[in-house]
């Protein structure tokens, strides 16, 4: 009964998620698969971001952590479910600076001169921003998960949707035995623990 149920799951996940716009392929991860990815993830969280500081992928290992993980292979620009790959800055439980997409939210920001801009919509919060350098090796940078994704999500038990690091995309596409075609294409990690009936 439990075989069938698991097959019935992954039957319904995959029909749902190929019908989305932009996916090129899936696969449904094995335990050793989803156990090399983590290691990767956790490999690749102790280089510094930018020279500042380590990152810590929470998208990535959520989306691993579940029952059922999908590898997405999706072409740019087509996939309309891509979750906002949102950064935050962390110190210990303050937040720090973060990545927004809110226009408004934006340039509201950019008028106040103690906030700095990494990049077009990154801010940096200084007056939150550590002084001392024992303090500031403390930053991470968190990729954030979604579960923001149009059509069904509710569907979905505990769904949830991230990026994993590049050096995943490269293993996930060689699982999947993409071949480079012309266009950007990335991959995309879902985790889900069931689905409704």
């Amino acid at each position: 009964m439990r075989l069938i149920l698991v097959v019935e799951y992954v039957k319904k996940a995959l029909d749902f998620f190929e019908k989305l716009e932009g996916v090129v392929q899936l696969k449904v991860l094995h335990d050793a698969q989803k156990k090399s990815l983590l290691e990767i993830e956790s490999r690749n969280e102790e280089k510094k971001f930018m020279g500042m500081c380590k990152t810590y992928n929470k998208a990535a290992r959520d989306a691993i952590s579940r029952k059922y993980t999908l590898a997405t292979i999706i072409k740019g620009g087509q996939f309309k479910s891509l979750p906002f790959p949102r950064m935050r800055m962390m110190f210990r439980d303050d937040l720090v600076g973060e990545e927004l997409y809110e226009k408004d939210r934006i340039e509201d920001l950019k008028k106040e001169k103690k906030n700095v801009f990494l990049w077009d919509n990154f801010v940096v919060f200084m007056k939150k921003f550590p002084n001392g350098k024992a303090e500031r090796d403390e930053l991470v940078i968190i990729h954030t998960p979604s579960a923001e994704i149009p059509g069904e999500p509710s569907m979905f038990e505990n769904l949830v949707m991230g990026e994993p690091c590049s050096e995943s995309d490269q293993v996930i596409k060689g699982w999947l035995g993409f071949e480079s075609q012309e266009g950007i294409f990335g991959t995309i990690l879902i985790g889900f623990d069931g689905v409704k009936q």
